[in-house]
């Protein structure tokens, strides 16, 4: 005869798990089902829960989950990146993924026709946002996260529709708003101008990140630019750089405490800096200095700059950045102070980001 537990301990056991485990033991049984597909147990889990730090890499319009091991690098062995297979969506769902913002695992996907809808690859639930008043176009920007109020998510889409001039071929803001799953419907956000982007846009902590640019007096000037889905208010980020809208930047979250950035100069040098701390308002930000890197002396030489394609992540036990770029096929290069690979993973694409960080959960919507 079975013992049965009580059903806080049986909770209690289950939420330390991780979420893949626990999508493998839900048929085991009623209870166990029951309690793994409930909205609240899913938060509980996601903040008690050990996570699994996993990576997938767009291929051909699909998601692909990626085994990535740096461990023995500096032991003279080998780094090892390879594509374990496509993440499927459920039939009879079958959609060409454009884009992707990962957050607490969720994926936000733009597919080719710029339609927005939230998967989670661990559980396969799918949903398909509402259509605006005004419909998606290919300049339109979007950003995810959260509002977290009573030990409950609140998932929130915030949209920004751009125009791009003609004869300028510069963009301006033609509308914001946000997309709130708890009403189902869109809403106007009243805000200031908003100006292009020039990073992806990642999420940290429910909220969003990204770079952007301005001109002022005929000169280009960039900025990091937070969305705080709680207040729906937009903040600046203070850099621990100097930098103009010529250099390349970019965006990561590392282990979902901290946020990365990479600025490369046209002298193929590139610097990776990473938050101690960091909130949407801009007080109390503090950064470390993770990685300066002269590619221009690497054997063998890279003789071209990276492209507006690319994305990265950090080992930080390694101390070395993964840089995924487009040019002339998707390549990984793996640079440290004294140490450089370069690993060709697929044919050149134009799905964006090339890469991000997951972490598979239960979470829903």
């Amino acid at each position: 005869m079975m013992l049965e537990l009580p059903k806080d301990l049986v909770e209690e056991i289950l939420s330390r798990l991780s979420a893949t485990t626990l999508k493998r033991l839900q048929s085991t049984c009623k209870q166990w089902n029951d309690i793994i597909n409930d909205r609240e147990f899913a938060g509980k889990h996601f903040s008690k829960a050990a996570k699994q730090h996993l990576v997938v890499m767009m291929k051909n319009f699909n998601v692909h989950l990626v085994s990535v091991n740096v461990d023995e690098i500096h032991n003279d062995i080998d780094p090892s990146i390879k594509d374990i297979g496509e993440l499927s969506l459920n039939k009879p769902y079958q959609v060409y993924i454009n884009g992707m913002v990962h957050c607490n695992g969720l994926l936000l996907c733009i597919t080719k026709g710029y339609t927005p809808m939230v998967w989670n690859p661990c559980t396969g639930k799918i949903n398909w946002v509402v259509e605006p008043s005004r419909a998606y176009d290919v300049y339109d920007k979007f950003a995810f996260g959260y509002e977290y109020k009573k030990s409950c998510y609140n998932f929130k889409i915030l949209r920004i529709q751009y125009v791009c001039g003609r004869k300028t071929h510069t963009y301006t803001t033609h509308g914001k708003e946000i997309y709130d799953f708890n009403s189902s419907s869109w809403r106007t956000l009243n805000v200031t101008r908003i100006w292009p982007l020039i990073s992806r846009v990642v999420s940290l902590k429910g909220n969003a990140y990204w770079f952007t640019y301005e001109y002022k007096e005929g000169v280009r000037n960039s900025s990091l630019l937070s969305f705080d889905f709680s207040k729906e208010i937009f903040g600046n980020i203070c850099v621990p750089f100097q930098f103009n809208g010529d250099y390349l930047v970019e965006l990561s979250v590392i282990r979902e405490n901290k946020l990365a950035v990479l600025l490369q100069r046209w002298a193929l040098e590139i610097e990776i800096w990473v938050t101690d701390n960091i909130e949407p308002n801009g007080n109390g930000v503090s950064w470390n200095h993770f990685l300066a890197v002269d590619l221009g002396v690497t054997i063998p030489p890279i003789s071209d700059v990276f492209s507006y394609a690319m994305s990265f992540f950090i080992d930080e036990d390694n101390k070395v950045g993964l840089i995924w770029d487009n040019n002339n096929g998707v390549r990984v290069h793996i640079a440290g102070e004294d140490y450089y690979r370069e690993i060709v993973v697929g044919e050149k694409g134009i799905c964006l980001p090339l890469m991000c960080c997951y972490i598979p959960s239960l979470l829903q919507i």
